[in-house]
């Protein structure tokens, strides 16, 4: 039988010592709370599998604890006991999240089983989550490689965009998670051109401005495409698409945001973009030398792109250089 490390949540201590012992002898390692201040500090300081949450708790009821668990420790199975036998008390709990429902009095075989159904069903979820994440970072690759193709461009741009800009959100002290996501977003920052004409996109010489504003309208089309979803990457990749060629001293479209008023996933894809962009032959011009593409954007600081952004680019860039002296 598997084992787990369970907080139960009573203001009856002897139901709490009864508890305990019936979850110790099944080999469960059992914490003990019994208000939900008491609680949350036992969270905060141990790594909770199962909660067992007594509804009728003085003060804060169970129900506003599963309702902050739920929403604040979605990894935390919460089974929730009452001793009342009430379908709509069990309906409102399993709607706010709980796992499974026990009503007192309850046998042993009862509560082990209560807490090992609840745990189970719990770690399914977690695999059905990331299927669902694997297969959408899939589908937002193709995508982003489908906007290349209809663009002309070739070499799995989008990808290094998105590599760079994780680089770049690390370097700035950014948490992994946020860098990753960063990553994930950043490939679909020109998903709007799918609005342009490939014609426009392809054109060797210069662009006349009517066919300039309609590749600018490119940012505003590609936050169409992808906010409103609810999904908290896409509505990243909608604020990257609409705010990367925003410029931090305010002559960028669509919105000519200036600053820290640009948010800082567009600023930070900006430079990616466009270092890539540079080093990459285009209809219209030909692939730039690297060190003279590290030379535009150094000049470009604090007029195109953010300083600070910059400054942890060419950290980045000094990082990669040491280890390639190293041989690493």
């Amino acid at each position: 039988m598997d084992r787990y490390s369970i907080l139960c949540v009573d203001d009856d201590p002897e139901v709490l010592r009864s508890i305990g012992r019936i979850l110790t002898e099944a080999g469960h390692e059992c914490l003990m709370a019994t208000r939900a201040s008491e609680a949350r500090r036992l969270i905060s300081a141990h790594r909770v599998s199962v909660a067992l949450c007594d509804i009728g708790l003085g003060g804060e009821s169970g129900l506003e604890l599963l309702s902050s668990l739920s929403s604040h420790r979605p990894a935390i199975a919460t089974v929730m006991v009452t001793g009342r036998d009430d379908p709509q008390i069990a309906d409102t709990a399993l709607g706010l999240g709980a796992y499974g429902y026990l009503t007192k009095p309850f046998s042993a075989n009862d509560l082990i089983i209560a807490v090992s159904i609840a745990a189970r069903r719990r770690a399914l979820d977690e695999e059905w989550a990331d299927q669902l994440e694997r297969a959408y970072v899939q589908t937002v690759s193709r995508l982003g490689r489908a906007i290349e193709f209809h663009d002309g461009e070739t070499g799995a741009h989008v990808e290094r965009v998105g590599q760079v800009a994780n680089s770049i959100a690390l370097e700035l002290g950014l948490p992994a998670e946020a860098a990753e996501r960063i990553r994930l977003a950043a490939p679909l920052h020109d998903v709007g051109k799918i609005a342009v004409p490939s014609s426009i996109l392809r054109k060797p010489g210069p662009l006349t401005p009517a066919e300039r504003r309609e590749v600018e309208r490119h940012t505003e089309a590609g936050r169409r495409l992808l906010a409103g979803s609810g999904n908290e990457l896409l509505e990243l990749a909608a604020t990257v698409a609409w705010t990367h060629h925003e410029n931090w001293d305010g002559s960028g479209y669509p919105r000519a945001l200036s600053a820290d008023d640009i948010p800082l996933a567009g600023r930070i894809v900006a430079v990616a973009d466009v270092f890539d962009a540079l080093r990459s032959i285009r209809p219209y011009r030909p692939a730039l030398a690297e060190a003279d593409v590290y030379e535009l954007l150094e000049s470009e600081s604090g007029r195109k792109f953010d300083p600070a952004v910059i400054a942890a680019f060419d950290r980045v860039r000094t990082h990669g250089r040491r280890r390639a002296a190293a041989g690493v």
